[in-house]
Parts: structure tokens; C-alpha cells; sequence
């Protein structure tokens, strides 16, 4: 990839108006607390409070299930692959 801006050039923009990545999550996670944010409404304390042990809950829970055993997971490849099978067989018992 070329660029051919010169590198003392103005962005086309200004810095406010750009959006950070981690804006970029916010307005994904919930829209209004992103607007809110940027018209410089602020969190509570108790908000954020409950927004870092929900943060560390998620994180635990993902922690566990990537913990879990390789067989809990063939199992359920195994069954999906049944359930596959079974519908397959019904299909074509129909079909005749």
C-alpha cells in the first residue's frame, strides 16, 4: 500500500471528531452511554463500580470455560454430528 499524503498534510479532520477504539466498544456495547459520554456526561462511581465486577465476573467465566476438558467438547461434535444424521435418514425416508 502506497501513501501518497505528504506527512506534514492536515488530517481532513479534527481530533475531536475522531473515535477511538475504545469509544468504538462503547457505542457497540451500548449506544447511548457512548453519546452521553461524548455530550460529557460522566459514570457514577457505583456504575463503574458494578461495570469492573461485571468485567471480572465475565472474565472468570471465560477462564472456566476455557478450562474445560477437550472431551466436553468432542462430545458435543459427536452429538451435533448424530442429530445431523438423524435428520438426514428422516429426510430421505421421506424423499422415498
Amino acid at each position: 500500500m502506497h501513501d501518497d499524503t505528504p506527512h506534514n498534510a492536515e488530517p481532513p479532520f479534527s481530533s475531536e471528531d475522531m473515535v477511538s477504539a475504545s469509544e468504538l466498544r462503547e457505542f457497540l456495547f451500548c449506544e447511548r452511554a457512548w453519546f452521553l459520554s461524548r455530550q460529557g456526561h460522566r459514570v457514577s462511581a457505583q456504575a463503574e463500580a458494578q461495570r469492573a465486577a461485571g468485567i471480572i465476573f465475565h472474565e472468570a467465566r471465560a477462564a472456566a470455560a476455557s478450562r474445560s476438558s477437550p472431551w466436553v467438547f468432542w462430545s458435543a461434535v459427536i452429538l451435533a454430528g448424530a442429530g445431523i444424521v438423524i435428520v438426514l435418514l428422516q429426510i430421505w425416508q421421506v424423499l422415498q
